[in-house]
This record gives C-alpha cells, sequence and structure tokens, in this order.
C-alpha cells in the first residue's frame, strides 16, 4: 500500500441519492467523481457518508512520474485517520480541526463525525486564513443536520415515544396547573391593571408635552438608520477588480492566459487557456492560495488545452493589526 501524501489530494463532498451502496450506485458516484476532479486522468477513493459521498482523488500521472507503480494500491493520508490534532473538533462550534501532516497542515470541519470540508496549508495557517476556510464553508453551502441524514421519524412512533414517558405525578400536575393558572392570571390581572392604568396617565401626560421633540428624534433615528444601512451595504459588496486581479496573478504565475472572464455577485467564472504541460494541481492550489477565491472547481472543456475554473468569492478580513488601528 502506497499512502498518497496531503498535499497531491484533492477534496471534495458529494451528495448522494438515496439507497443503498450497490454496484450501480458506486459506478454513478464514481463517474460523477472523476468528471468533477481537476485532473486529466484522476485516481479516486470515496468514502460512504449517510446522504453524501466524500471523495479523495489524485493525478495518476503525477504519481506515476515520481516512482509509483501504477497497479499499486493507493490510500490518501488523511482517510488513514493519521495526523496530529492541534484544535479539538469537539470545543468549536462548527466542528472545525486543525491537523498536523508530514508535509503541511489541514483544516477540516466535520458534522456528525462525518468529514464535510478539508483545506490543505504547506505552512502555518493564521486565523485569518482559518476564519476565511470556515465562513466560506458554511456560507456556500448549507450543511445536512442528523435528523435529515438519517431521515424523520414517523409520527405515530414519536406519540408513542413522548406518552411511554407520562407518569402519574405528571399528569396529576397538569390537571393543577390546567386548573389553577387561570385563576391566579385572573387574580393578578386585577392588580396589575389598577396599577398600569395609574402609570399610562403619568406617561400620557409626560409624553404629550415632550411629543414634538420626540418624534423629531425618531424621524432624525430613521434617516440616519437607513443611511447606515446604505453605507454598510457599499462597504460589504466584494470589490470585483479584486478576484480579477487574483486571476490574473495565478494564470500569468503558471505562463497560461484568460480568454473569458465573468465575474457576478458571490463568484467568478473563467476559462483559462493553458499548454498541455500544465499541472491541474497546480493551477488549484494557485487559485486557491488566493485570498478572495474559495471552493475553486476545474473542469475540462471542450478545447483540451482549456480549463473552465470555478471559484465562489469571499471577502478577505483584514490583518489583526490593521482591525486594531481602525477600532
Amino acid at each position: 500500500m502506497i499512502v498518497i501524501s496531503r498535499a497531491l489530494l484533492h477534496f471534495e463532498r458529494l451528495e448522494r441519492p438515496p439507497g443503498p451502496v450497490d454496484a450501480r450506485m458506486r459506478a454513478a458516484m464514481a463517474m460523477m467523481a472523476r468528471t468533477r476532479a481537476p485532473f486529466e486522468d484522476p485516481g479516486l477513493h470515496i468514502v460512504w457518508q449517510g446522504r453524501h459521498a466524500a471523495v479523495w482523488s489524485w493525478d495518476k500521472a503525477r504519481l506515476t512520474s515520481l516512482g509509483a507503480p501504477e497497479n499499486a494500491w493507493f490510500m490518501p493520508e488523511p482517510a488513514l485517520g493519521g495526523g496530529k490534532a492541534l484544535t479539538d473538533a469537539e470545543t468549536a462550534n462548527d466542528g472545525f480541526t486543525l491537523m498536523e501532516f508530514h508535509d503541511g497542515y489541514e483544516g477540516q470541519i466535520r458534522q456528525n463525525g462525518e468529514l464535510s470540508a478539508s483545506r490543505f496549508w504547506t505552512r502555518w495557517p493564521d486565523e485569518a486564513d482559518t476564519a476565511r476556510f470556515r465562513r466560506a464553508t458554511h456560507g456556500a453551502t448549507s450543511l445536512h443536520a442528523a435528523d435529515a441524514d438519517n431521515g424523520p421519524r414517523p409520527l405515530n412512533e414519536r406519540i408513542r415515544d413522548i406518552a411511554s414517558r407520562i407518569q402519574p405525578v405528571h399528569a396529576a400536575a397538569l390537571a393543577l396547573l390546567l386548573i389553577g393558572t387561570p385563576l391566579l392570571h385572573a387574580a393578578g390581572s386585577q392588580a396589575r391593571l389598577s396599577m398600569e392604568q395609574t402609570a399610562a396617565r403619568s406617561a400620557l401626560a409626560a409624553f404629550t408635552e415632550n411629543s414634538a421633540g420626540n418624534f423629531g428624534a425618531l424621524d432624525s433615528y430613521r434617516s440616519h438608520s437607513a443611511q447606515l444601512a446604505l453605507y454598510r451595504a457599499a462597504l460589504e459588496r466584494i470589490n470585483p477588480l479584486a478576484p480579477a486581479a487574483e486571476l490574473a496573478e495565478a494564470a500569468g504565475a503558471l505562463d497560461t492566459r484568460i480568454t473569458m472572464l465573468r465575474i457576478e455577485p458571490d463568484r467568478v467564472r473563467a476559462l483559462i487557456d493553458a499548454s498541455g504541460t500544465l499541472d491541474p494541481a497546480a493551477l488549484a492550489q494557485a487559485l486557491e492560495s488566493q485570498p478572495s477565491l474559495v471552493n475553486v472547481r476545474l473542469n475540462r472543456t471542450a478545447n483540451s488545452a482549456a480549463w473552465e475554473a470555478q471559484a465562489d468569492l469571499t471577502t478577505p478580513q483584514p490583518p489583526a493589526e490593521d482591525a486594531e488601528e481602525t477600532q
């Protein structure tokens, strides 16, 4: 068995149709995984989950060039459960864990014990890197809850479960509560009504005296709130020049050319014309290293020398020192 380094792997979580994992299901998911992998001839390792399939893919040609036998049994390094956990997933609200491997660091997000997202860094990731990964993972896609994965329980089973837990003392307490609550509520309402009438007369007199100033302040407050909302929306909008510049930088570094570029409010799509010697994994890693690009996906186009790149956009967070100066 040959263990593949995390730096040579690409991870993606695919939703699968419900049903048993039979030969037909395995063939369909393998075909889908091959078309979505950013390699011309990918190797695959699929981990079956409740409603999803966790897919690890790698470039067979690259492993062969490194001296690996073609007929060897390959196993992704994270799938073996190795690595050193630097953070505890149980203490994170979103299931984030930072793992240390031989050649870098991997950020993992697990939901109900299943791996739902993975990001690799060759260097130690700072708080801005991990925060950007966690925010993009939970903002681009909606994670299913455990009940959605396992399917809802029938209504009659839930009713029987609740009824089996009711004891005689519970029924007596419930009856006392149903009878006593209206009486206590009526007595309290009478006393409270008298006090509220006196307070209302005093408040009405004070409000009449200050009504002009109060209405003026309220109108000014509403106007300022609407203006601040417009400023906030403008400041949080992603600058379209940022992803364009980052795509151009990544393409230039790999001696490629962008033939088409389309920027939408939350994602970007580009056609990258490259030579036959371009390593798709290098292109994917170059795009993923850009601050504004997350969830990078590469697909081969009809033109064998071109790649279609798609990525979600995120607003880069300022460094901690800049944030403190701004405050």
